[in-house]
C-alpha cells in the first residue's frame, strides 16, 4: 500500500467549500490502496465550521497538526468580528481599513498563512526521516501551503503533486488587491516555481489546464464532483424551481 502525506490548511471542524475536496478524496483513498497521512493547521481561524464533516474521516487515518500565527487574529480582535478568508477586500474599507488591505497584500506573500511554512517543513522533515512517504500532497489556497511542498521535494527529493483548487494570480479577486508592481511579480513568481518544480499539477477544471501548462511538467484535471447521495427515502423535492449555487459568493 502506497503512503501519502497531504498538506492541507481546511480540515473538520472546517466548514464550507475548502475542505470538502480533500476530505472525500481521503475518505476514498484506501479504497485505491493508499494510505493517507493528512498535516493540518493546530489552531486554525475558520471562518466557517462543521463539525458533522469529521465523521467523513475514516478511522485510524494519521492526522499531524502543526500551529500557525496568523495575522488575521489579530485583525479580528481589532474589529470584533471574524471575517472570511477574501473578506479583507471591503468595497468601503474606510481609511484604516486601507491601509491595513495594504499591509496584508504587500507584506505576507504569498497569502497571511506565510508564517507557517518554516515550522511545517521544519516538523515534517522529523516525521518523514521516521516515517517514509512515497508522494506529498499540496492543496491550495491558502498557496503557501504549496511552498511547504516545495521546500520539502528539495530537501529529501521525494515526489510532490501540487492540487490548485482555484488559480492563483488569476483568481477572481487579485486585480482587486492594493499590490504594487513588486509584489505582483512576486506573485508570478513564486507561482511560476511550484508549477514548474511540481512533478504533477493537478486542477479542477480545463480552463485552467490551459492557463498552466507551458509551464507545468505533467498536468492533469480532476474535476470537483460529489459524494454518494444519502439513502432512499431521506431526499424530499418539491415543485419549486430552485437554482442551486455551489462555492462561494463574494462581496463583489
Amino acid at each position: 500500500m502506497k503512503r501519502v502525506l497531504i498538506l492541507t490548511y481546511y480540515w473538520p471542524p472546517a466548514g464550507g467549500s475548502g475542505v470538502q475536496r480533500w476530505l472525500k478524496f481521503v475518505k476514498y483513498l484506501r479504497d485505491f490502496n493508499i494510505e493517507p497521512v493528512v498535516f493540518t493547521v493546530e489552531n486554525p481561524e475558520y471562518p466557517i465550521t462543521d463539525n458533522s464533516l469529521e465523521s467523513d474521516i475514516p478511522v485510524g487515518v494519521e492526522v499531524l497538526r502543526e500551529k500557525i500565527i496568523e495575522p488575521n487574529s489579530l485583525l479580528q480582535k481589532l474589529k470584533g468580528k471574524r471575517k472570511e478568508s477574501a473578506g479583507f477586500l471591503n468595497p468601503n474599507p474606510g481609511f484604516i481599513g486601507r491601509c491595513l488591505q495594504f499591509v496584508r497584500a504587500n507584506y505576507f506573500i504569498p497569502d497571511a498563512r506565510k508564517f507557517w511554512i518554516r515550522p511545517s517543513v521544519k516538523k515534517l522533515k522529523g516525521y518523514l526521516a521516521k516515517n517514509p512517504i512515497d508522494v506529498i500532497i499540496t492543496t491550495g489556497p491558502p498557496h503557501s501551503v504549496h511552498l511547504i511542498g516545495m521546500e520539502l521535494k528539495k530537501a529529501l527529493g521525494i515526489k510532490w503533486l501540487a492540487d490548485f483548487r482555484d488559480p492563483w494570480t488569476e483568481i477572481d479577486y487579485f486585480h482587486q488587491l492594493p499590490l504594487t508592481q513588486k509584489s505582483i511579480e512576486k506573485h508570478h513568481e513564486m507561482e511560476r516555481a511550484v508549477l514548474v518544480e511540481a512533478d504533477t499539477v493537478v486542477v479542477v477544471g480545463n480552463t485552467m489546464k490551459e492557463n498552466y501548462e507551458h509551464l507545468a511538467n505533467r498536468i492533469a484535471v480532476i474535476t470537483n464532483g460529489y459524494d454518494f447521495m444519502p439513502e432512499k427515502g431521506l431526499i424530499t423535492l418539491d415543485e419549486e424551481f430552485s437554482i442551486l449555487h455551489i462555492g462561494l459568493m463574494n462581496s463583489d
